[in-house]
C-alpha cells in the first residue's frame, strides 16, 4: 500500500509539471495567472508531502511538512481568485488584499509553531497507518483556517452552480461543469481528510491528483485556455448577455450575437441604438424588448490603467422583474390578510375573556371559602391554567396594539429594586418547579430610582426569563441587571438573560422573531406559548430604542441581552441585592377583606349571569349591599326606585349597551355625578381614555381582580360609610403571624423581608424609636432585632420593651454580624428569645423564628388559660361579695340596692378619672364591701326612723372599724379593708373614724365617699326622700373642698350634667354608666363544651392535649392551628423526601412529632419520631411515610369537621 502511494504521489507531481508548463506557455491574462499560481502551489504541496511519505524521524517530516506549507496555504487562495475572475465577480481590492494576509499569516504561523503552538500542538511523528506521517493537535489558528477553508467552498460551489444556471451556450457550460467537478473533488477528498478516518495518509493530495486530471480534460477538450485567452470568443460571443463595444470617440466597434438579437438595427444605425440605450440608464429605466426586460449598463473599458473605450451590457431581468411583481401582489394580499387578522384577535379577545372573567372569579370564591385540601388543589390548577390562558390572550391583544401602531409608552418613576423584585417573584417559582438553578447578579452600583416605563421594561424582561425556564430542561438560568452611564442624568439599563437550555440554530434566528412560530416546533409542542413573546419584545425594544441581542449555540444554551435608555430620578445605589433573592419560607397568602360598607349600596349591570355571581362573590366578606341587573333597562328601572353609591356597568350588552346607559341614567334627576364605572373584557390600547371620554369614572378590565375592585371601591364610598374590618378581626381565621424586621441595613432588611414573608406578615423599620412605635401600634408576634442600629441599639430597645408590662412578653431575636459570646451572653441575660447570626442562611432564620412564634403563641394561650381561671375565681369571689352587700342592704329597710348602686357610680367616678380598667374593678368591689361593718351594728339602731342619740351615733360610726377588721383578714385584696374604714372622712379633716384631710385619705375612700353621699341623697332613706337634682348638684358645688375632694367632686357634677332626664338613682342607671361588672359576673364557658366530639376522633387522646396546651378553650385553637398546617407538613415533607433531603427531611419530620404529641396525638408522633431517626441516620429502619402523611390528612378533616 505503502509503494501504491509513493506511486500515485510521483504521478500527480509530474501531471501538475506539465499542466503548469503548459499554462505558462499560454499565459496572456490574470485568469491564467490564477490558474497557474494554483497548479504551482499544489506541485509544492504535493513535492512537500512526498517527503514527509519518506521521512525517518520528527525532524525531517517537521521541515517536509514546513516546505509543502509553502505552496499549501496558496491553494484556497488561488482557487478562488480564479473562480472569481472567471464568473465575474466584482469584489473589492481590500477584501482580498486582507484575505490573501490571512494566508501569509497562516504560513508564518506554521513556520514558527515551534514557538506559540498556536497552529500545531502535541506534535509527533510515526510509521503507523499508511505511510509515515506527524501526529498532532490542531492548534486555534489551524481551527480558524479550517473554517476560512470550509466558506471558500461554500462560497466557491454557490457562484459556480449560479452561473451554471444562467449560462446558456452550451460549450460554456460543459467547461463551467468540468470546473465545478475538479473543484467538488478536492472538496470531497478535503472532507474525508477532516473526517481522519485515512489514519495519517493526507487523502487530499489523490484529490488534487485528480482535479488535475479533470482540469487537464478541460484544457484540452473544450480550449478552456484558449477561450479565456480570446475576449471575443468568450467574454463578447458566448455569453447570454447583449454587448455592445464602443471606442473613445463613441463610434460602435463591437456587438455580440445577443445585441444584434435584440438590435437588428445595429448593423444600420449602431449610435441611435447607443443613444436609446444611454438614455435609458441615465433615467433609471429599463429596456422591454418583445414582452421581455432588460436592465442596462455600462463598464468603462480599461488596460494598465488607460481608458479605451465603453461597454454596454443589456442584462435579462425578465425573471427577476416578474418575481418581484409576484412578490408585490402577494405583500398586499399578506397586509390585508394581516390586519383581518389583529382586528379578527382584537375581538374575539373579548369574547375570550368573558368567560375567562367567570372562571378565575369562581375559582377565587372557592380558594377563599374552601377548605378542603384536595378541591384547593383543583382550584389552584384551575386558576393557574386561567392565568396562563389570560397571559396568552394578554400577548395576542399587545400584539395587536404594536401591529397598529397603538401601543404608546408610558413613562413612570419606579423603584428598580422592586422591579427587579417582581422579575424574581415571578420566575423564580417556575425555575424551581424545573429544578432549575435561578441566579441573580445585580450591580450593586445602579441608581435605585429610576424614570421609565416600569410595565414594558419588565415585559420584555419577563417575556425573555419565562422563556428560559421554558426551554431549559436542565442546568441554569442566569439573570443579571447592569447598567452604563449615558448622561448626567441618565443611565443604558442593562439586562442579560443566559440558560443552558437547547439553544438556537443560526437558520433558525430569523424565525426566532416571527410572530406566531416557534422553533422546532414538533420538538417543543408541549411547551405553553403563542410564539408571539420574542416578536412582541423586540417590537417594544424597538419603541423604546433599543434592540435584542441574542448569542446562542445549538445544544448549550443562549443568552439574550438588551439595553434601554432611563432617566436616573435620585442616584443612590441599589445597594447588594444578592441575599435578597434568597428561597423563604413557603406560605398562602391570606384573603382578607379591606372593608366592610354595610350601609353602601352597589348596583352592577351584565347581561352575563356568571359575572354577577362572581361580583357578589368577590365582594360577600366586605358586607356592602348589591343589587344586579341583566339589562341597561333594567338597571335604569332600578336606578328610579333606589339609592346607589356606584355603579358598574357591563359594555358589550344586547339591546342597550353600557355607554348608552351610562348616558340615559346621567340624564335621569339626582344622577347627574353617579359614579360608574366601565366594566369591559376589551382591554386595548387606549380603553380607559375612550371610557373616561364617554363619562365613565372609571374601568375595571375583565377577569375583575378581586384586590383592585375592593380598593376602587373603597377610594369612591363616602368615608361614613367606610367600616375597618376590626370585627373580621376579633373573630378566629387564619392570618399569617406578624414579624418586625428592624435593621439599619436595607439589604438585610429585604433579605429577611422576603425570606420571612412568605410565611408571616412581616413589617420592616431602620431605627429604634420607629421599632418601639412599630411593636406598639402592631403588637407583633416576634421582633427580629440588629443589635447594632445606628442611633438606638439594640439592646436599647430590647430594655424598653421590657420596661412596658403590654410588650414585655413579645419574644425579640438578635441579629448580629459579630461572632461573639459575649455579645451573645448578654443579649439572653437582657432577655432576648434567640440568637441569629448575618449572614444567615434562609431555612435557619425560619425555623428559629417559627419555633419563636410557636413558643410565644404557647405561653400567651398558656397565659390566657391562667388570665380565664383568674376571672372565674374573681367571679366567685364577686359573687360572695354581692351576697354579703345584699345581706348588709337588707338590714336597712329603705335602702335595697344601696351597696351595689354605691360600687357603680364610684367605679364610673374612676372610669371618668382616666383610671385603668383594672383599677376601676378593685374600686367597684371596694365600693360593694364600704358598709360591711354594718354587720355589726344593731338592726334597730340602723332602722331607726327618729333623731339618733349620740350613743347610736357613736355604734353607727363604728361600722367602718367593724367593716375594716373583717375585710382586713383578706389578705389578697388589702384594699377592700381602706375603703371599708375611711369612706366617711371629710376632705377638711372632719370625719371619722381618723380624721384624715385632703390628700392622706386614700383616693379610693375619697371617690366613694362621694359616691355613698350620691346615692344618699338621691335615693328613700330612713331620715329622708330622695332630692331633686338640681339639689344634688348644687350640694356638691357647696361641699367641695370640704367634705369633698374638690376634682371629684367637679367629676360628680359633671356625670350629673349628663344624665339630663334623672335617670341615675335608686330605680336605674343611665346607658352609658361603668357596665364592667358585667364582664366579671360573666359565667365561665361549660368545660364540657369544649370537648364536643373531640373524644370520638381516633388516635386523638383530648386529655393529653388538653395538658399540654394548658386548658380546655386553648385545646381547640392550637387543634385547628394543627389542621390548618397538615397540607403543608404534608408537601414540605413530600418535596424534601422525593429530593432525598434527609437533613430538611428530618427538620421537618421532628416539627410534626412535636405538634402531634402537643395535641394527643400520640401514635402519629411516635410514627414521626421513627421517621425522623431514620432520616437522622440513628436507625436503618424507614416507616411508610406516605401512610403517616394519610393519617395526618385524617386526623386534620376530622378536627375540622369536630371544630
Amino acid at each position: 500500500m505503502y509503494m501504491t502511494v509513493l506511486f500515485i504521489q510521483y504521478v500527480s507531481i509530474f501531471i501538475l509539471l506539465f499542466e503548469s508548463a503548459y499554462i505558462f506557455r499560454n499565459w496572456h491574462s490574470k485568469i491564467h495567472g490564477y490558474l497557474l499560481l494554483n497548479c504551482t502551489a499544489t506541485l509544492v504541496n504535493n513535492a512537500g508531502v512526498l517527503q514527509v511519505m519518506t521521512s525517518d524521524n520528527l525532524d525531517e517530516a517537521m521541515t517536509a511538512q514546513k516546505l509543502s506549507y509553502i505552496g499549501t496555504v496558496w491553494i484556497p487562495f488561488s482557487l478562488l481568485l480564479f473562480l472569481v475572475e472567471l464568473c465575474g465577480i466584482r469584489h473589492k481590492r481590500n477584501t482580498m488584499l486582507l484575505l490573501g494576509s490571512l494566508h501569509a499569516a497562516t504560513y508564518v504561523a506554521v513556520m514558527t509553531n515551534d514557538w506559540h503552538h498556536l497552529y500545531y500542538q502535541n506534535i509527533g511523528f510515526t510509521k503507523d497507518g499508511v505511510h509515515p506521517h506527524l501526529t498532532y493537535d490542531a492548534g486555534p489558528w489551524h481551527h480558524i483556517y479550517t473554517m476560512l477553508l470550509i466558506s471558500y467552498i461554500v462560497y466557491g460551489l454557490v457562484i459556480l452552480f449560479l452561473n451554471l444556471l444562467k449560462e446558456k451556450n452550451a460549450k460554456n457550460r460543459k467547461r463551467l461543469r468540468y470546473i465545478a467537478a475538479s473543484i467538488v473533488v478536492q472538496v470531497t477528498f478535503y472532507i474525508i481528510y477532516l473526517t481522519g478516518v485515512t489514519k495519517g495518509y493526507n487523502v487530499t493530495v489523490l484529490g488534487y491528483s485528480i482535479s488535475t486530471v479533470v482540469m487537464l480534460i478541460a484544457i484540452f477538450k473544450y480550449d478552456l485556455l484558449d477561450t479565456l485567452e480570446l475576449t471575443h470568443e468568450y467574454v463578447v460571443d458566448k455569453l447570454s448577455e447583449g454587448i455592445i463595444a464602443v471606442d473613445t470617440d463613441g463610434r460602435v466597434r463591437y456587438f455580440n450575437e445577443p445585441a444584434k438579437a435584440l438590435y437588428p438595427q445595429l448593423t444600420e444605425t449602431p449610435a441611435e441604438t447607443v443613444e436609446v440605450i444611454e438614455q435609458a440608464i441615465s433615467e433609471g429605466q429599463t429596456i422591454e424588448i418583445a414582452d421581455r426586460i432588460y436592465t442596462p449598463c455600462v463598464n468603462e473599458l480599461e488596460f494598465e490603467g488607460d481608458s479605451f473605450g465603453s461597454l454596454y451590457m443589456l442584462v435579462d431581468d425578465t425573471e427577476h422583474y416578474k418575481y418581484m411583481e409576484q412578490l408585490k401582489e402577494q405583500r398586499q394580499l399578506a397586509d390585508r390578510a394581516n390586519k383581518a387578522k389583529s382586528a379578527f384577535l382584537a375581538s374575539m379577545s373579548h369574547e375570550i375573556r368573558t368567560p375567562i372573567n367567570a372562571v378565575l372569579g369562581m375559582d377565587e370564591m372557592i380558594l377563599r371559602e374552601s377548605s378542603e385540601r384536595q378541591i384547593i388543589g383543583y382550584a389552584e390548577d384551575i386558576r393557574t391554567a386561567g392565568r396562563t390562558l389570560l397571559s396568552l390572550i394578554n400577548d395576542i391583544l399587545d400584539f395587536s396594539k404594536v401591529e397598529q401602531g397603538k401601543m404608546e409608552l408610558v413613562p413612570t418613576q419606579y423603584e428598580l429594586g422592586s422591579a427587579i423584585n417582581d422579575l424574581v417573584n415571578m420566575v423564580r417559582p417556575r425555575a424551581d418547579k424545573k429544578g432549575l438553578k435561578f441566579e441573580v447578579k445585580v450591580d450593586p452600583k445602579m441608581p435605585h430610582l429610576l424614570y421609565g416605563d416600569e410595565i414594558r421594561v419588565k415585559q420584555c424582561a419577563l417575556n425573555l426569563l419565562t422563556n428560559a425556564v421554558k426551554y431549559t430542561e436542565k442546568g441554569s438560568v442566569r439573570f443579571e441587571v447592569g447598567f452604563e452611564k449615558s448622561g448626567e442624568k441618565s443611565i443604558k439599563l442593562r439586562f442579560t438573560i443566559a440558560d443552558t437550555g437547547a439553544g438556537i440554530r443560526e437558520e433558525d434566528m430569523e424565525k426566532l422573531f416571527s410572530p406566531f412560530s416557534r422553533i422546532e416546533e414538533g420538538k417543543n409542542r408541549s411547551i405553553e406559548g403563542t410564539g408571539l413573546g420574542m416578536s412582541i419584545t423586540v417590537q417594544l425594544l424597538e419603541l423604546m430604542g433599543s434592540k435584542l441581542d441574542v448569542d446562542s449555540t445549538y445544544g448549550k444554551g443562549s443568552t439574550f441581552s438588551f439595553a434601554v435608555e432611563q432617566k436616573v430620578v435620585r442616584w443612590a445605589q441599589i445597594g447588594d441585592y444578592a441575599k435578597r433573592f434568597e428561597n423563604g419560607g413557603r406560605g398562602v397568602r391570606l384573603y382578607h377583606e379591606l372593608f366592610h360598607a354595610p350601609n353602601a349600596r352597589l348596583l352592577v349591570v351584565d347581561d352575563n349571569a356568571m359575572n354577577l355571581t362572581v361580583f357578589k362573590g368577590l365582594l360577600k366578606k366586605t358586607r356592602i349591599g348589591i343589587d344586579t341587573a341583566s339589562t341597561g333597562r333594567e338597571a335604569l328601572r332600578l336606578a328610579e326606585l333606589n339609592e346607589y353609591d356606584i355603579f358598574f356597568i357591563d359594555h358589550m350588552m344586547p339591546d342597550m349597551d353600557g355607554v348608552e346607559t351610562l348616558k340615559r341614567l346621567r340624564a335621569m334627576e339626582g344622577h347627574e355625578d353617579a359614579k360608574c364605572i366601565a366594566l369591559t373584557a376589551n382591554a386595548v390600547s387606549g380603553a380607559r381614555e375612550f371610557y373616561i371620554s364617554e363619562g365613565f369614572t372609571d374601568y375595571l378590565s375583565k377577569p375583575v381582580d378581586g384586590e383592585r375592585l375592593e380598593k376602587m371601591i373603597a377610594s369612591l364610598l363616602p368615608e361614613d360609610k367606610l367600616e375597618t374590618s376590626h370585627a373580621a378581626e376579633k373573630k378566629p381565621h387564619r392570618t399569617a403571624p406578624k414579624v418586625l424586621v428592624v435593621d439599619d441595613d436595607p439589604v438585610v432588611r429585604t433579605a429577611a423581608s422576603q425570606i420571612l414573608g412568605r410565611t408571616f406578615d412581616v413589617t420592616a423599620t431602620a431605627t429604634g424609636e420607629e421599632a418601639l412605635s412599630l411593636t406598639n401600634r402592631l403588637r407583633p408576634d416576634a421582633v427580629l432585632l440588629d443589635i447594632g442600629l445606628a442611633g438606638m441599639s439594640g439592646f436599647e430597645v430590647l430594655s424598653r420593651l421590657k420596661e412596658n408590662p403590654e410588650l414585655r412578653d413579645i419574644p425579640v431575636i438578635f441579629v448580629t454580624g459579630e461572632d461573639s459570646a459575649d455579645a451573645e451572653t448578654s443579649g439572653f441575660k437582657n432577655g432576648a428569645a434567640d440568637f441569629v447570626k448575618k449572614p444567615f442562611a434562609p431555612e435557619v432564620l425560619m425555623q428559629r423564628t417559627k419555633r419563636v412564634v410557636e413558643l410565644y403563641h404557647l405561653q400567651t394561650g398558656l397565659k390566657s388559660e391562667v388570665d380565664r381561671q383568674q376571672i372565674r375565681s374573681e367571679r366567685l369571689s364577686l359573687e360572695m361579695m354581692l351576697a354579703l352587700a345584699k345581706t348588709v342592704d337588707a338590714k336597712d329597710h329603705y335602702t335595697n340596692g344601696h351597696s351595689n348602686r354605691v360600687a357603680t357610680y364610684a367605679a364610673e367616678l374612676a372610669r371618668r378619672m382616666g383610671k385603668s380598667e383594672a383599677e376601676q374593678q378593685q374600686i367597684f368591689r371596694m365600693g360593694l364591701m364600704h358598709d360591711i361593718g354594718k354587720i355589726g351594728v344593731s338592726e334597730d339602731i340602723i332602722n331607726k326612723t327618729s333623731r339618733l342619740t349620740d350613743e347610736e351615733f357613736e355604734q353607727i360610726k363604728r361600722h367602718t372599724i367593724i367593716g375594716s377588721e373583717i375585710l382586713s383578714s383578706i389578705k389578697e385584696m388589702p384594699d377592700l379593708a381602706i375603703g371599708a374604714r375611711s369612706h366617711h372622712e371629710k376632705y377638711n379633716g372632719s370625719g371619722y373614724p381618723d380624721g384624715l384631710a385632703g390628700k392622706d385619705i386614700p383616693e379610693p375612700a375619697r371617690i366613694i365617699c362621694c359616691a355613698d353621699c350620691y346615692d344618699a341623697m338621691t335615693s328613700t332613706r330612713t331620715y329622708s326622700n330622695p332630692m331633686a337634682q338640681e339639689k344634688v348638684r348644687a350640694e356638691f358645688i357647696r361641699c367641695s373642698g370640704t367634705q369633698f375632694d374638690p376634682d371629684i367632686a367637679a367629676c360628680m357634677v359633671r356625670m350629673i350634667d349628663d344624665d339630663k332626664d334623672y335617670i341615675m338613682n335608686e330605680q336605674g342607671f343611665t346607658p352609658d354608666i361603668w357596665q364592667g361588672s358585667g364582664k366579671l359576673e360573666e359565667l365561665a364557658q361549660d368545660e364540657s363544651e369544649l370537648h364536643s366530639g373531640l373524644e370520638s376522633i381516633k388516635g386523638l387522646d383530648t386529655k393529653v392535649g388538653e395538658k399540654h396546651c394548658g386548658g380546655a378553650e386553648l385545646y381547640r385553637v392550637t387543634l385547628g392551628a394543627f389542621a390548618d398546617s397538615a397540607e403543608e407538613y404534608a408537601a414540605d415533607i413530600r418535596r424534601y423526601v422525593s429530593a432525598d433531603d434527609r437533613e430538611n427531611a428530618a427538620i421537618k419530620i421532628h416539627s410534626l412529632k412535636g405538634a402531634a404529641r402537643t395535641v394527643g396525638a400520640e401514635e402519629l408522633g411516635e410514627t414521626a419520631y421513627q421517621g425522623e431517626m431514620f432520616y437522622r441516620g440513628r436507625t436503618q429502619e424507614c416507616p411508610d411515610i406516605e401512610a403517616m402523611l394519610a393519617e395526618l390528612g385524617r386526623l386534620a378533616r376530622e378536627i375540622r369537621d369536630k371544630l
